[in-house]
């Protein structure tokens, strides 16, 4: 992609995106779900997104803009279905002690639906957008469909479709906008539910 602000991410960047992307999903169902304390959510997030972050450089692929204000995690062929021990070594085993209890056992109550969700959505090779995230302050600026191009036009190259997962009407409304197709839409409870998009190669 020419005269892209989209970069792979370096050495040192990790915190900065991880707090971008914390903000970003400050009110996302899914942290709400997951991290229901307003004050301890920030903290608690930039944790979570830190450690992401760590699997995804080592399975995958992370990519930012020079300011850390986006970013985009992508789970290449291969490794769409994420590592337990890799999990485990990038430090998420601490997570009952970082968010709770509570919040660890509804991480995997909402884990396994996703999971599900993808399996049933998608067979065989294709690319993970695991997460996208824009600082608010930097939003509508174009970076995130930047974000998505990047990943997205290496699976275009292989002939692979593109999947993702989001908690939010209005993310399937800009997904939808930008070539994906709602696969499934699945009720986790009463306070959250699943689209899962697909964008198929053209």
């Amino acid at each position: 992609m020419t005269n892209s602000r989209i970069r792979a991410i370096k050495d040192g960047e990790a915190p900065a995106l991880a707090s971008s992307i914390s903000r970003a999903f400050f009110d996302d169902p899914m942290m709400l779900f997951i991290m229901p304390d307003a004050n301890k959510r920030m903290k608690q997030s930039e944790w979570m997104f830190s450690k992401l972050l760590k699997y995804t450089r080592h399975y995958g692929h992370v990519y930012t803009d020079d300011k850390q204000t986006a970013g985009s995690i992508w789970l290449p062929p291969g490794n769409t279905t994420m590592s337990q021990i890799g999990m485990l070594r990038a430090g998420l085993w601490q997570m009952p002690f970082q968010v709770g209890l509570r919040g660890f056992l509804r991480f995997g109550r909402l884990d396994v639906v996703a999971s599900k969700a993808h399996k049933k959505a998608v067979q065989g090779d294709h690319w993970y957008l695991l997460g996208l995230g824009v600082d608010p302050d930097a939003q509508k600026t174009g970076l995130g469909t930047e974000a998505i191009e990047i990943g997205a036009e290496q699976a275009k190259a292989a002939g692979l479709p593109v999947y993702l997962e989001t908690m939010t009407q209005s993310n399937v409304d800009y997904y939808t906008k930008r070539g994906f197709e709602v696969a499934e839409e699945v009720i986790v409870d009463d306070e959250l539910r699943i689209w899962s998009m697909i964008k198929q190669p053209q």
